[in-house]
Parts: C-alpha cells; structure tokens; sequence
C-alpha cells in the first residue's frame, strides 16, 4: 500500500487546485480508488486546459497549460513504466481507460481555431504542393480582417497543414511551445488586437530544403503593438522570418521564428518601454 500513497497525495494537491473534481476522500487510500481518482483527473485535463485559455495575463496562462500538460506526461509515463503498481493495473483495467487519456492536451486537435471532421478527428489536407502550402500561409498573414492583422495577433491559421504536435520554435523565453493547439491558445490572447500588427513583407518557397528536406515556406514579417500584460506595455517595430518546415505528409511540423533584434532587447523594452531609448542598443541595428 505504501507503493502508492506518493500518487495519491499528489492528486489530493491536484484536487485542491483543481475544484471541479469531486470524490476524492482523505481516507487511507486503496489502490482501486487511487485508480479512480487518476482516471477522473484524466477525464477533466482537457475541460482544464479550456478554462485555462481564459486567462487575461499571457504568462500565467502559459504556466496553466504547462501545469496541465505536465501532469499529463507525468501519468502517462507511470502508466508505460510502471506497470507493477496495483493502481496502475486497475486503470489499464477499467473499460473507461484509453492509451490518449493522459496524452498532451496541447497537442490534442482541439480549440476554438482547430478544424475537425465530424467523426472528432483533425481535418488535414496532406500532400498539398509547396505553393499551394505557400497561399495558405499566405491568406494566414493577410486574411484577417485587416491585411496587417494575421494569425501572429489573431491566433487564426489554417489549422488543416499543420500536425497536431507542431514545434513552434522562437527566441521568445517563452518558447519553444509543442503542441498546435497550445500555441494558438497562447497567440489569440498575447496582443490587443485593435492596437497591434503584423505586417506580411515577402513570401517564398524552397523546394528539397527543411530539417526533412520536404521544402520550406519562409515569410518576413513586421510586428509591432500592445501586449496583454497587466500595464500593457507597446512593443517597438521589429522584423523577423519564420520558417515552415513541412514533413513527408507535406503539413508543417516546425515553425521555426528568427528575430532581428536581441532576445534581451525585446524582453527588457517590453517589460520598460523607456528602454528602447537606450544607447546600448544600436548595435542591433
């Protein structure tokens, strides 16, 4: 009994910041309700990661989904190694058990933006031709309601040539962010999207390159606005390129940004915009 009572007092934490699962006791546990217990915070990740995608505060909300998807990968991994536990071999057990239980709910192919079919699976269209992926990506920067209002101040793309797991990769210290879904959570709510921009410069394509030599599509791009953090802090115009690596089904699997000033001048001006007046900075230029 003992093997268990760790895992057990780890979800009565969870329990208590998580409020809307109900049944746990403080009674000395047994491995089928400790098993229980595991399979209904399984049941209400997905419910959390929702909720979580409602904070106003950026950075808070990048530490709930991280917490989430934490404790989803923390399960799973019990589940595939530890076997021998009794609680384990009740979940694996139970009739309401699936092996994507306690699968990443950042890579799951939900979300407000996140086209599915009608059987609940993510609606993909594989094998495109590189242009074709190219107008895509295309009508992603400029088929907002403004031409300079894409999905970098939106969070809105089309979310059929992407894999679920997509690495979105950047200087920002908040990155890099596996999963699509995660990734929109946390680019729909980053910037005020009457007061911020991001500008499409050029577009092009490269067939035979990427990480997988399936081609890539690679943008530039001008951003610039308001940040939803609590003093709501106006970054400075800066230029960038992002990269869209693309795997043999010929979806983007990387998204992969480069920006052209320092990570340290974009932190430290977004956190003081006095400090963009800052003679340090002109060797970025």
């Amino acid at each position: 009994m003992a093997n268990h009572y760790w895992i057990y007092n780890l979800i009565l934490i969870l329990s208590g910041l998580i409020k809307h699962i109900n049944g746990f006791s403080l009674q000395t546990p047994t491995s089928s309700g400790v098993g229980s217990a595991v399979l209904r915070l399984g049941n209400s990740l997905d419910g959390l990661y929702d909720k979580s995608s409602s904070i106003k505060c950026p950075f808070f909300r990048r530490r709930a989904a991280d917490a989430i998807d934490n404790t989803a990968m923390l399960f799973n991994f019990l589940l595939i190694r530890h076997k021998s536990l009794p609680w384990i071999s009740d979940i694996l057990a139970d009739p309401n058990y699936s092996p994507e239980l306690f699968s990443c709910p950042g890579c799951k192919p939900y979300g407000r933006h996140i086209k599915r079919l009608a059987d609940g699976t993510a609606e993909k269209t594989r094998h495109l031709s590189l242009a074709a992926v190219e107008d895509r990506i295309y009508n992603d920067w400029v088929g907002g309601v403004t031409e300079k209002r894409g999905y970098y101040i939106t969070g809105k793309l089309d979310s059929t040539i992407y894999t679920d797991d997509c690495l979105f990769r950047s200087p920002d210290p908040d990155m890099p962010v596996r999963g699509l879904r995660k990734y929109l959570s946390a680019a729909a709510q980053l910037f005020d999207h009457k007061q911020s921009c991001a500008e499409l410069l050029s577009i092009c394509s490269h067939e035979g390159r990427g990480e997988m030599g399936h081609g890539i599509v690679e943008v530039k791009w001008r951003l610039s606005g308001i940040i939803n953090l609590p003093w709501h802090p106006q970054i400075e115009p800066w230029t960038g390129s992002t990269r869209y690596h693309l795997d043999n089904d010929g979806l983007v699997y990387l998204h992969e940004e480069q920006w052209d000033i320092s990570v340290w001048r974009a932190f430290i001006c977004a956190l003081y915009p006095e400090a963009r007046e800052w003679g340090i900075w002109k060797r970025d230029n």
